[in-house]
């Protein structure tokens, strides 16, 4: 039965972690309802490995100039790709900076109806910011900064980091596609981050709730839907908004209320 769970939630959290629904709040909500404590956030912390590496193969090609616009950035040579790499790199600054904080204060925040109320809230921000009109190309550095900014919300249980960014992006004025694109791209960084230093804190231990073969599973089978995922909105976002979505993570938001 464990085997078939971490299976299920890697394939919950790589459906959900490239839609702006909140995957934690996915994976939290399928371990309570079968009660899965023995899973918890050392689980959660290898299936974003799962997302990562799907989210690395996909936008392999900026990546790439992110890679480049770093060696330039060192070469002290100009170009559009250290212009893009100094973009991601300030604007993940802000978060970092927040998290490292709340780091040292081991600040946690779990709550329940604190999660459906921004489900639902940041629900209805992400349609209204949806709405404005479509008039920016190319990403500046300050608006960069903003969407950085911005996605410290994503601290708080139900936000959502994808959905704070994409909101932000399309308040800003740049289209569904170029919003997803540049959050998923920014998002790089400080997942990483995260998942490097929350495993050298879980490898410390003792003990673990699943074995190696749950543990790749769950990361595999995140890998694999994160890739369909991640594809599928692409393609969705062609064609259309972001209503469904907004209509879904409300319709969620209440179900959490009563469970």
């Amino acid at each position: 039965m464990h085997l078939l769970d971490s299976i299920i939630l890697g394939a919950v959290q790589g459906i959900t972690e490239f839609l702006p629904v909140s995957s934690t709040a996915h994976t939290a909500l399928y371990q309570k309802i079968f009660s899965l404590h023995s899973f918890g956030r050392d689980f959660d912390i290898l299936l974003n490995l799962g997302t990562l590496l799907a989210l690395v193969v996909y936008f392999y090609r900026d990546f790439w100039k992110i890679f480049i616009g770093g060696l330039n950035f060192v070469c002290n040579k100009k170009s559009k790709n250290r212009d893009f790499f100094l973009i991601i790199l300030l604007a993940n600054l802000p978060l970092v900076v927040f998290l490292g904080i709340l780091e040292f204060l081991e600040v946690k925040v779990t709550s329940a109806k604190l999660a459906a109320a921004n489900l639902i809230g940041f629900g209805i921000i992400l349609y209204l910011c949806d709405r404005n009109p479509t008039n920016k190309k190319e990403f500046s550095l300050k608006d960069g900064m903003k969407v950085g900014i911005a996605q410290m919300l994503a601290f708080f249980p139900g936000v959502s980091r994808l959905g704070i960014c994409l909101s932000m992006c399309r308040y800003l004025g740049y289209d569904r596609r170029k919003s997803f694109k540049f959050s998923m791209i920014l998002s790089i960084f400080p997942i990483a981050g995260v998942c490097l230093l929350k495993l050298i804190k879980t490898f410390t231990k003792n003990s673990f709730g699943f074995s190696c073969v749950e543990a790749m599973s769950g990361v595999v089978s995140a890998f694999i839907f994160g890739m369909i995922s991640v594809f599928a909105v692409s393609k969705f976002l062609k064609r259309h908004s972001f209503t469904l979505i907004v209509i879904y993570r409300i319709i969620f938001g209440i179900s959490v209320l009563f469970l």
